[in-house]
């Protein structure tokens, strides 16, 4: 008998969404990255122990929360140099960044300018960390099965192949 699959209710899926173009989120993801870090590795973390994503509701809220007051600060402070950049990378070839160098700077200095953010440096996102967490560890998290018994008896009475073995087929 299959058991019995708990689903979420409507209310506690429903998250408000970050209604923005892959321009905008390529234009904007190192800040983002440096930003939103705790909480997107967080998740993500979340997601590698439990092997359930229903478990991992509440840390992607706060992802989403996070990615939402990310961009309202963006457009609060920097709205017009971002524009710029993003609208480059997205007229540019293949979203590529390195066309709108220009516009990257200027953008970049206004966000160290109004919000305090360094740009961080290459590779500095894709770095290895430890991440602390509140959460509990789960009881199995690597969801290995139990071991199986080594041996296990056999059935009845093995009698050699009729035949011989399936190894020595061709036999000329």
């Amino acid at each position: 008998m299959p058991t019995v699959v708990e689903v979420p209710s409507l209310e506690e899926l429903h998250v408000p969404q970050v209604k923005v173009s892959s321009a905008v989120l390529k234009a904007a993801a190192h800040h983002y990255g440096s930003q939103c870090d705790k909480p997107n590795k967080e998740f993500m973390l979340c997601r590698w122990e439990e092997k359930d994503p229903r478990k991992c509701l509440n840390e992607g809220k706060e992802v989403n929360k996070c990615a939402l007051e990310f961009f309202r600060k963006i457009k609060l402070h920097c709205a017009e140099p971002f524009t710029q950049y993003w609208t480059c990378v997205d007229y540019g070839s293949l979203l590529e960044l390195r066309h709108c160098r220009k516009q990257q700077k200027v953008f970049d200095d206004c966000v160290l300018e109004k919000l305090g953010w360094v740009r961080p440096d290459l590779g500095q996102l894709s770095k290895v960390t430890k991440v602390k967490t509140d959460r509990p560890l789960p009881e199995n998290p690597y969801h290995s099965r139990p071991k199986p018994t080594p041996n296990p008896p056999a059935e009845g009475e093995l009698k050699p192949a009729k035949y011989g073995s399936r190894l020595f087929f061709w036999n000329w």
